[in-house]
């Protein structure tokens, strides 16, 4: 603020606020019992930690006063009324006519939380959230008050919300308040504050980061070994600068907030450069923002022997994959740990000899010695466009990042049978419910038989931390079920290790550290050709099929558990599903 201004506005009571003597509001909140000392405390230190929040706004997000509490405290402390937005339905029309003739860019508004309704005959009135705001008070005796002053009055959240958009219609906001949301993206502490964000994903080692808007702020919470943890809060006042500063690092529209888009760009913190993809969609209470975090190594290793393989299942998948043509499916829910798979054995191929090509949306990494290709149906580069023309060019080995409709799925299974090896993707809970996945496709049942040489279905479980889980006495938890199919796979008692989470500062206090998966491979034996050359065959009808060294789901997380890797809850949650549909076919 410049010392011309600060004169000026010492001069002007009735546009200066920071001037007029009050009793401190924590003061005021705990006169009126509305607030105790230790609750004040818990919030001033917060407050100290942030980066210039309003105690009012820590202690509502605290869940500490309500918002009617705080606006009566400030209108007694300030001597200002609280706006009712109902008792004056005109105030809109107004505002819009003042803040279109005076350029007032809802960018603006929102940067500073205000209204200006006009009067005739009187002072202008600002409606604001936060009257104290010095970088208002200059703006507005710099640009908007000429010397007159104004009345001030304090306004709810929502009723602020609300009148906000009445007065910044589809289609009447002006262009500045796009170059208002460009410089306000480009301001160093929202700057900073992004960056921060970005940081504190990497030293997590964060899958996504969720920024959320709320009535009363927005969060940033970060996904965790699968896990959403750490929610962050911020006040409302930053939320579209935030979107803004993203969008703007991504390529998008800053502007465009009725559509979805996304976008991506690259960020390095701490000497690791991440990759991040940017999905914005508008919801009621602002655009809610995800990005994916994709680190970017050159030293990544993608290996077989480090995913979570029992020795016996790594020995059939890589029998699977000596063989020179044929299907092999990974298969699971999103974010399970598939192309993670495919990866690791697309690296395990001899790349120096043979021609691998891969149809990905998106690529995710890039790996040595395989060309990759990103399929885009904006402009008709599909996935059976994209394989139709990569089978001219050659290929030993064909990934493609996920079979979704009948076309890909005929060219997948034309292609095994011309003598290539053919590696994919499908959305199913388990192994045997890929083989009809397929003929649900319009692959002919016979064809399926034919080309698919096994199935992966998998889940990530989370580790246990090494530091801080303990022993676990499973003698009156463990259910019959489970010790008995520990006993049919042959890990004794006396080698159980059982362990649980407990939590430190190593895992956030999670009790977790890190992700492993867990398996279940099914080879298309000759008893599941039987079966798929039967009319309407069911998944009953496969799972009765099965060898009996078969190993579902939670069986091969039950073996880890045993080993102490993870804990009994964690794949309970997470082969759950398969557990109940074992003892249903049972």
């Amino acid at each position: 603020m410049s010392n011309a201004t600060i004169a000026a506005m010492a001069s002007n009571p009735s546009t200066n606020l920071e001037m007029q003597p009050a009793a401190r509001l924590g003061e005021l909140l705990i006169s009126r019992q509305a607030l105790d000392q230790s609750a004040l405390d818990k919030a001033l230190a917060l407050q100290r930690d942030s980066a210039g929040d309003r105690l009012g706004a820590i202690l509502i997000r605290l869940g500490l006063i309500s918002e009617f509490t705080l606006l009566e405290v400030l209108s007694a402390q300030l001597g200002f009324p609280v706006f009712d937005a109902a008792s004056h339905p005109e105030a809109a029309q107004g505002m819009q006519v003042l803040h279109s003739a005076q350029r007032i860019s809802r960018a603006l508004a929102l940067r500073f939380a205000f209204l200006v309704l006009p009067r005739d005959g009187r002072k202008p009135l600002v409606i604001s959230r936060d009257p104290l705001d010095s970088g208002l008070q200059e703006y507005l005796f710099s640009h908007l008050l000429d010397g007159q002053g104004c009345d001030w009055a304090l306004i709810a959240q929502r009723d602020f919300e609300r009148l906000l958009g009445e007065v910044y219609r589809d289609g009447q906001e002006n262009r500045s308040g796009d170059q208002d949301l460009r410089r306000l993206a480009e301001d160093a502490p929202v700057v900073e504050l992004v960056n921060g964000v970005l940081a504190r994903a990497t030293d997590k080692a964060a899958s996504d980061i969720h920024i959320e808007p709320l009535e009363y702020g927005f969060v940033v919470r970060y996904r965790v070994d699968g896990v959403l943890q750490a929610t962050e809060h911020y006040p409302r006042d930053r939320f579209d600068a935030v979107v803004s500063r993203i969008k703007l690092v991504s390529g998008l529209d800053i502007a465009e907030r009725r559509l979805p888009q996304d976008g991506r760009f690259s960020s390095r913190s701490a000497g690791v450069e991440t990759d991040i993809r940017v999905s914005v969609i508008p919801s009621v209470r602002g655009e809610s923002l995800v990005m994916r975090l994709l680190p970017v190594s050159q030293n990544k290793r993608f290996s077989l022997d480090i995913l979570g393989f029992e020795q016996d299942h790594l020995a059939m998948f890589q029998s699977w994959m000596t063989m020179p043509d044929g299907i092999i499916l990974v298969t699971g829910p999103t974010g399970s740990g598939k192309s993670t798979t495919l990866y690791a054995a697309l690296s395990a191929c001899d790349r120096e000899r043979e021609r691998i090509l891969t149809v990905e949306d998106p690529v995710e990494y890039k790996i040595d010695g395989v060309t990759q290709f990103q399929a885009n149906s904006e402009i008709g580069f599909t996935f059976p466009a994209a394989l139709r023309s990569i089978l001219r060019h050659d290929p030993d080995t064909i990934m493609i990042g996920e079979i979704r409709d009948v076309e890909t799925a005929r060219i997948a299974v034309q292609s095994s049978l011309t003598g290539h090896r053919v590696l994919s993707t499908l959305h199913t809970n388990d192994s045997a419910t890929a083989f009809l996945r397929l003929t649900d496709l319009g692959v002919e049942q016979f064809l399926v038989g034919a080309t698919v040489r096994g199935v992966i279905a998998q889940r990530l479980v989370r580790k246990l931390c090494t530091h801080c889980s303990q022993p676990l006495d499973v003698s009156n938890i463990l259910p019959d079920y489970a010790a008995k199919a520990l006993d049919k796979l042959k890990v004794p008692r006396s080698e159980w290790r059982f362990r649980k989470p407990v939590g430190c500062t190593a895992c956030s206090d999670t009790g977790y550290r890190g992700r492993s998966a867990i398996y279940e491979l099914l080879p298309a034996s000759d008893r599941i050709r039987a079966v798929l050359s039967q009319p309407s065959p069911s998944h009953y009808d496969l799972v009765r099929a099965l060898n009996d060294d078969f190993r579902f789901l939670y069986e091969d997380g039950l073996i880890k558990a045993a080993r102490g890797l993870t804990s009994l809850e964690e794949v309970f949650a997470v082969a759950g599903s398969a557990v109940s549909q074992r003892g249903a076919e049972a």
